[in-house]
């Protein structure tokens, strides 16, 4: 009797914990991986210095300090390193633990929102969106931030329902810890949950300051020592970014930019998330319908009033993106509305059959996508098995079956699409030739220095960045030739080399401006 109590306690735990394990194969690559120069490089490149010098409080390029940003993920990705090793998958896995977390929190919001059994659908949604899955895999700060959010719109909902102090507490908390991501951005869903706040009166709650006290201590923090070691003129670089995201710059966008450009990164549930998020503005249910209607609304008009405008902003709206898709889904399936009926045919009929035949073109063609035939094919099989899977829901006569084969097809094309590298191994061709130097010339245990005078446009900067982050150990940057010790190796851009002090390592072109050098 004890023992089949004990397991039946196991049953239900596992059965807890298994849909864990459907999104790993999203998640991780499971091959070598490399990074690309902005943004990920350079927080990479930032962590690595963390680590060499350690120093956990000042952000550094090439020996000075750079604070035009916190060191919130730098810290991160450091941390990560230092307990697991100096390995790829070690700067992924803060990034990678909080797109579990951001799943599971949207998990839990479709629960409070909808009120259904379907609450799985939702993260299966978000972890199948273009520019979520995308952005999982880069070693960044906006999925952290992105989940804070999310953190903080379902213990605000929670704060609202239960009354409990521990709700209040955390519905304060996440305005800190977001603040130490990514600084003055936190005010954009700051600024659209405050009417919910205000109305429901939960800023007046003891417990809701408390947390947003305790939410900015790592920044108070940072900002003291920063202050104590560089001064305030230093410090005051986190305000000047604010200044330049709020004039034109290579990033300014027009107004509408979000209307076509949000759309086509949530690509395959685009239409889906349109038509929930328009018919979420009738739910009847007043929590519902903020979270899922108004809240996104104020955070795209808001961020659309930025001068500059990034896909990756409204990231921290996709947790409710996704249970509108699902709404969208829902609605499609089920309406009997000659609009609909249009819609549906259009999405689960014309959209893969255009897709299709782009496959069968590209591939009869053999077009050069700049990607590996491995990674072609791979992708090539994905779209084909996402197109046939919503054309075949036309013979599903059930509408949870119609659901389930509308979700299998994204979920093996997305996994094909994570699996084949695209995603993780951004800099294949420089990775592979940066191991090939590292073995032949013994590298492993050798500082490579980088002449940081030579630092010159930004295609010079992105690829050094790749380089630096592929070399076992990497220097703080030196200004001359003269500060070489003998046997020292160095990456430099300067043409001209005497032959009598340095020897030429490698020149080919994929390290182009640079090349690698050692003193005799």
């Amino acid at each position: 009797m004890f023992k089949t109590k004990k397991l039946n306690i196991f049953n239900i735990k596992l059965r807890k914990i298994y849909p864990i394990f459907f999104f790993i194969p999203l998640l991780t690559f499971f091959g070598k991986r490399s990074l690309i120069a902005f943004d990920e490089g350079y927080y990479a490149l930032q962590a690595k210095w963390i680590i060499e010098n350690n120093n956990w409080i000042s952000p550094l390029w090439w020996g000075s300090p750079a604070l035009d940003r916190t060191i919130g993920i730098q810290y991160l990705i450091a941390l990560s390193q230092k307990l697991f090793g100096n390995y790829k998958f070690a700067i992924h896995l803060p990034i990678t633990i909080s797109g579990i977390i951001m799943l599971l929190l949207t998990y839990k919001l479709h629960k409070e929102l909808l009120n259904n059994k379907f609450q799985i659908i939702s993260p299966i949604i978000l972890s199948t969106t273009f520019l979520w899955i995308n952005y999982v895999h880069l070693a960044t700060q906006d999925i952290i931030f992105a989940t804070i959010i999310t953190f903080g719109i379902l213990f605000t909902i929670y704060a609202k329902k239960f009354k409990k102090n521990i709700f209040f507490f955390f519905s304060g908390l996440w305005i800190g810890l977001a603040f130490m991501m990514k600084t003055f951005l936190v005010f954009v869903p700051l600024l659209a949950i405050f009417p919910f706040l205000y109305k429901y009166k939960i800023f007046r709650n003891y417990n809701f300051w408390l947390g947003l006290l305790i939410g900015f201590l790592p920044f108070i923090y940072w900002s003291l020592n920063i202050i104590f070691i560089y001064g305030q003129d230093v410090y005051l670089g986190l305000f000047r970014k604010l200044l330049f995201l709020t004039k034109n710059n290579n990033f300014t966008n027009p107004f509408y930019y979000y209307l076509w450009n949000l759309p086509l990164n949530l690509f395959p549930w685009s239409i889906f998330a349109i038509i929930g998020f328009f018919n979420s503005r009738k739910i009847n249910n007043e929590i519902s319908r903020y979270f899922l209607y108004i809240y996104p609304l104020i955070i795209l008009i808001i961020i659309s009033t930025f001068s500059t405008k990034t896909p990756y902003y409204p990231l921290q709206t996709l947790s409710l993106l996704s249970i509108n898709s699902f709404l969208g889904i829902d609605i499609l399936i089920k309406s009997k509305k000659k609009f609909y009926s249009l819609i549906r045919l259009i999405t689960l009929n014309f959209l893969p059959i255009i897709i299709l035949i782009f496959v069968i073109y590209i591939n009869i063609n053999n077009l050069d996508l700049s990607i590996t035939s491995l990674q072609k094919s791979l992708i090539s099989i994905g779209l084909i098995i996402f197109s046939l899977s919503w054309l075949y829901t036309n013979n599903m006569k059930s509408n949870l079956k119609k659901i389930s084969i509308i979700l299998i097809g994204p979920y093996l094309m997305t996994l094909l699409i994570v699996q084949s590298g695209l995603l993780s191994d951004r800099s294949r061709d420089l990775r592979i030739e940066t191991e090939k130097i590292v073995k032949k010339e013994n590298l492993q245990n050798k500082k490579i220095q980088v002449l940081s005078n030579e630092l010159g446009n930004q295609d010079s900067v992105s690829k050094i960045i790749k380089i630096s982050l592929m070399m076992p150990k990497i220097g703080n940057g030196l200004k001359s030739k003269d500060n070489l010790e003998k046997n020292q190796y160095f990456w430099t851009t300067n043409p001209n080399i005497d032959t009598n002090k340095f020897t030429l390592i490698s020149d080919k072109n994929i390290f182009k401006p640079w090349k690698l050098i050692k003193r005799n």
